[in-house]
């Protein structure tokens, strides 16, 4: 009987490996990408948890193989990565602005310091998704770009996402 009990157990591990391998929960634990104890990519936590499920519904949508996943989760995390240093060089602008507007008059020559952060980190903001943008571009193939693109044309639908988490 304890034969037959650990035989089954056997079965049953191995056909949950082959089910999660064959399903696409290769990366995602027990639960899948959406279940409860999800926690995204490279440690995120809870950071971004909407953002992610939209990517993984997005791919789901489009067919994208891991690989594809992998390269277009990688250009999102270096857009994050690059904006988030974008946005530090705009707390710094604050100290300034501070500054300039401190005085009896408004000092000019601190204002253009401001400006020119601000000019700086809307560069590289813009530089980053434009760099994303095209390493997203040339991971996808013309049918999964035809379709991001007719998503990106409608607006995507009013919600093109619901309907792939856990609470459908």
């Amino acid at each position: 009987m304890i034969c037959l009990a650990v035989a089954i157990g056997v079965l049953g591990v191995a056909a949950m490996r082959r089910a999660r391998r064959c399903h696409g929960y290769h990366d995602h634990g027990w639960y899948g990408p959406f279940g409860y104890g999800y926690h995204g990519h490279h440690g995120h936590g809870r950071r971004g948890g909407k953002a992610r499920m939209m990517l993984h519904a997005l791919f789901m949508r489009i067919d994208a193989s891991p690989a594809q996943e992998r390269a277009i989760i990688a250009e999102v995390d270096k857009l994050q990565e690059r904006v988030h240093g974008a946005k530090a060089g705009m707390r710094d602008a604050r100290g300034d602005l501070a500054a300039a507007l401190r005085g009896p008059v408004l000092d000019d020559a601190a204002l253009g310091a401001v400006l020119g952060r601000v000019d700086v980190a809307t560069g590289e903001a813009r530089s980053a998704v434009i760099d994303a943008l095209r390493g997203i571009h040339g991971v996808l193939d013309d049918r999964q770009r035809g379709q991001i693109a007719d998503l990106l044309d409608h607006g995507g639908g009013g919600g093109w996402w619901r309907g792939f988490g856990p609470y459908r």
